[in-house]
């Protein structure tokens, strides 16, 4: 029996060794699977909401496999997934009319598919320009889901020196963190993917031992150096890029031993700049009005973070974080509260101990934990107590109003590497201590259950989730690493897989009367400018993403050729000199402009604009006949749904 159990164990093993040795090749196969099946996590079908009718009700019907569409999710729903589709109708080229008067530079509007020479650093996009906008959203999330998760074992894999168990663990702990399912597309996780992909190839480039290995990782950091660079997301770039340089300094510092210096090196790197720098070089000069236009924005571009917003509980795992899959927070929306799992605040008053130890042990440890630290330290000084204007602007900062989010990211990553070294070392802790700090930990986390807290969940499921962390620390203080990496994989599925859903096909965007009507119309005018009133900017988006040029699209930044038209004297550029969401809406009294929240605009026209605007096609919200009757608008009505009017305006 004792032989048969070993020989068991002796095969479990030498699978488990094997996929960790294919990872990369099995990846990619789940992944070609997973496009070929045309999936993807999109909550598009939250357009059925101001929509419902549909064309063909059994491809409706077999749209959505397993979860469901999250409202709050806009920005990938309503405008990076519209805007995305609305390329194809622009032969991807670099500028687009698709969503204004005056063209919009598409490497910048959310990083959208073009045929430019920065493509190279956008591979989850190059499903679009090979094979249009069906297998190009499968390509873009099946790649971008799957790289989060590899890169993130590939991280872990090397700060724990090929511990398997704590770098699946630790590939769950950041994939399916909350933080990151919820802000799945558009800016955030991909900053976060193109961070860990660079920290992973720069260990690689320095110490990989085959030559085929070097050289894949140099083409590899040219692609991953200018995706980072273009994300264009310095809310979160700027504390990411911190983060991976102080962990490849650690790491060199403590591999330092193994590294070999190869003739091929200075080459190597020549590559990397040359490439990279003509790329971005090209993209700064072609596209630099565009970027002055962007950094002149009243927001985000004027923006100033100071910091000095978070409390004590901010620095711990928000408590509701867990439980969003499955009911709504009840504070603000569901991405803003989503955070990581971590312990970060227990290990960085154990740190000094283990950092102790290893100085006694002479572990090259040391120096990656030195990294964390310093910078969670630098993080926690800008969020608590904030850094002064000068200061922030100076550091480039003034940019990071996402810090929580990488501080999150960060204390994860702390988190494993802590313990990853308790586990190692064993006997850094006595063990009354094992079970002292964990049980405190969860005491102080009581604390913070107060009544805002209990509103969203009674106080049994916030005392399960809190002995379940205590738990989870105890386990990782005793040195079960393999209960510890099953209980916090658990913990993690629970919280991150239910967040998007599975879906089959972009049927929600295209399998709707008014979808077909709109390209039919496009392939006949498809120069034609329209309008969208009285209504919301997820249809005038939803109409652009059938090929229309709708001139109240989201704007990535101002499309002043519009706002001259409308706004001469420039009253109201505060209102519009900004990323937005646009809303027009007709009125029979003064015209202006609003901002109902710092990235939307409510703009109230009189009919007589349309002219101006040189809008052939209205689509309105409810019938607005008696008010273009008013003003004298000849039109006819081309189509109706849903309450929906599209009418033909004729000067």
């Amino acid at each position: 029996m004792v032989i048969n159990n070993k020989r068991v164990s002796d095969r479990v093993k030498l699978v488990a060794t094997k996929i960790i040795d294919y990872r990369w090749i099995i990846a990619l196969l789940i992944f070609c699977v997973c496009v070929c099946l045309h999936l993807n996590g999109s909550s598009m079908s939250t357009i059925s909401v101001y929509l419902p009718t549909v064309t063909d009700a059994y491809v409706d019907e077999s749209y959505n496999i397993v979860g469901e569409a999250r409202g709050v999710r806009s920005d990938e729903y309503a405008v990076h997934t519209p805007t995305y589709f609305s390329q194809e109708y622009n032969n991807y080229a670099k500028h687009s009319d698709r969503m204004g008067v005056r063209k919009t530079n598409m490497v910048l509007d959310y990083y959208a598919p073009t045929r430019d020479v920065t493509t190279i650093g956008k591979p989850f996009n190059w499903g679009y320009l090979m094979f249009g906008n069906e297998i190009g959203l499968s390509w873009y999330w099946c790649g971008l889901m799957i790289m989060l998760f590899m890169t993130a074992f590939e991280m872990f894999w090397i700060l724990t020196k090929k511990d398997a168990v704590l770098s699946l663990a630790g590939m769950l702990l950041i994939g399916f963190s909350p933080a990151m399912q919820w802000w799945m597309i558009p800016h955030i996780t991909i900053v976060f993917v193109y961070a860990m992909a660079l920290f992973d190839i720069g260990y690689y480039f320095f110490f990989a031992k085959k030559k085929w290995i070097k050289w894949l990782v140099t083409g590899l950091a040219v692609i991953a150096i200018i995706g980072f660079a273009l994300s264009i997301f310095p809310s979160c770039q700027l504390p990411c890029a911190l983060v991976v340089c102080a962990l490849l300094a650690g790491c060199f510092m403590r591999d330092k031993d193994e590294f070999i210096f190869d003739r091929y090196l200075a080459v190597r790197i020549a590559v990397v700049v040359l490439v990279v720098g003509a790329v971005l070089g090209e993209f700064l000069i072609s596209s630099r009005e565009d970027l002055k236009l962007l950094m002149n924005t009243a927001y985000p571009g004027q923006r100033v973070s100071t910091g000095g917003e978070i409390t004590l509980y901010g620095l711990f795992t928000n408590l509701s974080s867990v439980y969003l899959s499955y009911k709504d927070s009840n504070v603000i929306n569901n991405c803003e509260v989503a955070g990581f799992v971590h312990f970060a605040p227990l290990f960085l008053l154990l740190y000094p101990r283990i950092n102790q130890r290893l100085r006694q042990d002479r572990d090259g440890q040391i120096f990656v934990g030195r990294s964390l630290f310093a910078a969670l330290i630098i993080e926690i000084i800008f969020m608590c107590a904030g850094f002064p204007e000068t200061l922030s602007k100076l550091t480039m900062f003034k940019f990071c109003n996402r810090m929580s989010i990488c501080y999150g990211w960060t204390a994860a990553i702390f988190t494993l590497w802590c313990v990853y070294v308790i586990v190692n070392k064993k006997d850094i802790f006595r063990k009354w201590e094992m079970i002292a700090y964990p049980i405190l930990y969860g005491a102080i986390y009581c604390t913070f259950i107060d009544a805002t807290v209990l509103e969203y969940l009674p106080m049994k499921y916030q005392l399960l989730e809190i002995g379940c962390f205590v738990l989870i620390l105890i386990l990782a203080m005793t040195n079960h690493k393999r209960c510890f990496s099953c209980a916090m994989s658990v913990v993690m599925i629970l919280a991150g897989f239910g967040v998007n859903p599975i879906n089959r096909g972009i049927s929600p965007i295209t399998n709707r009367p008014i979808s077909h009507y709109v390209s039919d119309t496009v392939k006949s005018d498809p120069d034609s400018k329209w309008l969208t009133v009285n209504t919301s900017f997820v249809v005038s988006n939803l109409i652009m993403a059938n090929g229309a040029r709708v001139l109240d699209a989201t704007n990535f930044y101002p499309d002043n050729a519009k706002w001259e038209i409308l706004d001469p004297d420039k009253e109201y550029e505060d209102c519009y000199n900004r990323y937005a969401n646009m809303v027009f809406f007709f009125t029979d009294g003064e015209e202006y402009m609003e901002n109902p929240t710092p990235d939307s605009i409510n703009v109230y026209i009189s009919p007589l604009e349309l002219e101006k605007l040189g809008v052939k096609y209205l689509v309105s919200g409810g019938d607005s006949s008696s008010i273009l009757d008013k003003y004298g608008i000849k039109y006819t009505v081309e189509f109706v749904q849903d309450n929906y009017f599209v009418y033909n305006i004729q000067y």
